[in-house]
């Protein structure tokens, strides 16, 4: 199905909240369970960790939308995370001078900055994604009244983008 402009940027704008507040659960949810404190994780003050949604769509763009089976999903995108959050991990820590995450002490941890654990989850997640995210954001950008798609889309960019910049500023006036 063809969609216009504004769907295809709805679409993709709901993706990017609700990938990032998946992993911003999965990343608060896995510190209170190893340490018993809550910690806000991520950068933003948003509980959004954005590298989960720019995963996501890494894995959109190298998959596309075929029809693929869940366990070829999930086995590419555990191998693709791995790289990523590896070369994700050296990027950040270049740009602010700071380590943002570690696997320390995790099984199969990969020079503590991923581990097989944390990719399996991802994967877990990659299934999740391109059988439940993705298909729903298509049903609702088909769904919604366009001022509805259109009012989101502003709202929610200008919050994570506005949030993004604050938190930025932030992190490189403490580096």
């Amino acid at each position: 199905m063809k969609r216009e402009a504004w769907q295809r940027i709805f679409r993709y704008v709901f993706e990017f909240v609700v990938a990032g507040l998946f992993g911003w659960v999965y990343e608060v949810v896995t510190v209170y369970i190893l340490y018993r404190e809550f910690v806000n994780r991520g950068i933003l003050h948003l509980p959004i960790v954005p590298i989960y949604a720019v995963g996501a769509f890494i894995l959109l763009a190298m998959l596309g939308e075929r029809d693929r089976h869940p366990l070829f999903v999930f086995l590419f995108s555990a191998v693709v995370t791995i790289a990523f959050e590896l070369g994700a991990s050296y990027l950040l820590e270049f740009i602010f001078h700071k380590q943002f995450w570690t696997y320390e002490g995790w099984w199969g941890s990969i020079q503590d900055r991923s581990s097989l654990v944390s990719s399996a989850i991802f994967g877990i997640l990659a299934v999740g994604y391109f059988f439940w995210l993705h298909p729903l954001s298509g049903k609702l950008c088909d769904k919604l009244p366009k001022a509805v798609c259109i009012g989101f889309s502003v709202l929610a960019s200008g919050a994570v983008l506005a949030d993004l910049v604050i938190s930025v500023k932030e992190l490189l006036d403490n580096a």
